[in-house]
């Protein structure tokens, strides 16, 4: 290596055990803090682990770049000199988590690089379809090289754009068919279709989580109710089993919440005395509720879908005093 090669690399090698010092607490922080949310409720499929920059890698970047885009000072202006990655299901989780990111008093941040600015200027340069958030620590706190040299990149992005990434980076962009349009048309193709899924994909997620809401509040009203018969039910002990079996008879009638309720009052002795003397383990749950009203309203298909044994059926006719005939 020529002199200054040697110069810049030793520089970059000194700063190597703050880097990885800085690169551990990002990642710490990002799975155990920032991000802990979307990582406890399983929206993170590829957690961070960071990586320091290679060194020819670093060197190549700071000394041989474009003519028009020489570095002053390599050390400070090469920002991604440990790198780290966060990989989600859903773009709708990408910005999520960028926000956190930058709201978070743990470090200095800044976005870098946003994908859909990107596109806009290039649309060819889907390669970078994801944020780029650079961190340096706020406070000294036993560094020994200067904090704004620091810098960690955090990219966040989702497993299409990250597949995507992985084809298109390593093998084109860096490599020597970056100038190939055919490669490039392709490309971007293979890009505006993973684009789609994605939409297609958080439009599912967010139908599925109406419909999840919708379950949640209907699971709540029915033990909300059978507390005032039960008050010593505790949630926790709720059935969640037991429940989804007989929820599944929601989507064959409209049955709602108050429905339900006119019901109970219309069989309130009957409904109170299975409850408070079970027979059977049935009765014990809030969903003994939406049985009964089952039972009553809609008795002939109900019956012909009965879901359990056979011998909790008989104890419903017995408890409400209905004949089989």
């Amino acid at each position: 290596m020529s002199e200054i090669e040697d110069k810049v690399l030793a520089d970059f090698k000194a700063l190597e055990p703050d880097l990885k010092k800085w690169g551990k607490f990002v990642d710490e922080s990002l799975s155990t803090i920032v991000l802990k949310n979307l990582v406890d409720n399983y929206k993170v499929k590829i957690k961070p682990s960071f990586r320091l920059k290679e060194e020819r890698s670093y060197i190549s970047k700071a000394l041989w770049r474009e003519r028009d885009k020489p570095y002053i000072n390599p050390l400070t202006e090469i920002e991604d000199k440990i790198g780290t990655r966060v990989v989600f299901l859903f773009s709708i989780d990408v910005k999520k988590a960028s926000d956190l990111v930058l709201e978070s008093d743990l470090w200095i941040a800044k976005i870098t690089k946003k994908y859909d600015e990107i596109s806009e200027k290039d649309p060819e340069k889907f390669g970078y379809q994801s944020i780029h958030v650079v961190v340096h620590p706020k406070e000294q706190n036993g560094y020994t090289h200067d904090i704004k040299d620091l810098t960690c990149e955090i990219q966040l992005r989702t497993l299409l754009q990250h597949a995507y990434s992985e084809i298109s980076h390593d093998s084109t962009y860096k490599g020597p068919f970056k100038k190939d349009k055919e490669i490039a048309r392709k490309l971007s193709k293979s890009m505006a279709l993973m684009e789609a899924t994605d939409d297609y994909f958080c439009s599912i997620f967010e139908m599925i989580a109406d419909e999840t809401r919708k379950v949640h509040n209907f699971t709540l009203e029915l033990i909300n109710i059978y507390k005032t018969i039960d008050p010593n039910f505790k949630n926790e002990t709720l059935d969640r089993e037991l429940t989804e079996i007989f929820f599944n008879f929601l989507d064959d009638y409209d049955i709602s919440i108050d429905a339900i309720k006119e019901i109970y009052q219309k069989n309130r002795v009957s409904i109170d005395y299975a409850i408070k003397k079970p027979k059977n383990y049935l009765p014990t749950q809030p969903v003994f509720l939406l049985v009964v009203y089952l039972f009553f309203n809609h008795r002939h298909s109900f019956v012909n879908k009965w879901p359990l044994m056979s011998q909790q059926l008989d104890e419903l006719y017995l408890t409400f005093g209905v004949s089989r005939n």
